[in-house]
């Protein structure tokens, strides 16, 4: 009888081995999906991110050829005829030293 109970132990044994390698591929089966759903979610993270600057660089653009073409001088004669300013006479301007 002793050898029967030997052979018992020893398949339990081979038993509770090869669960324990199924259960521990399973854990890093469930880990390698949850790093790359991870990475997904990063990278479209980063690429909302890089969308959102190129359009804030645009933005900025389009915001400084409006300030140059606002700061044209004939855009500046023009502003300055319809509230009814001009030129200063001389005298008018003064210097101020630093």
């Amino acid at each position: 009888m002793a050898r029967g109970a030997k052979r018992k132990e020893k398949k339990g044994g081979w038993i509770f081995v090869f669960a324990l390698g199924v259960l521990t591929l399973l854990i890093m089966l469930l880990v390698h999906v949850w790093v790359n759903m991870e990475r997904v979610d990063t990278s479209y993270y980063i690429l909302k991110v890089q969308n959102e600057i190129v359009e804030q660089r645009n933005h900025l653009a389009k915001l400084e050829v409006e300030r140059e073409r606002l700061l044209t001088p004939h855009e500046l004669r023009q502003k300055a005829n319809k509230y009814g300013m001009h030129e200063p006479f001389v005298g008018q301007i003064r210097l101020m030293e630093k």
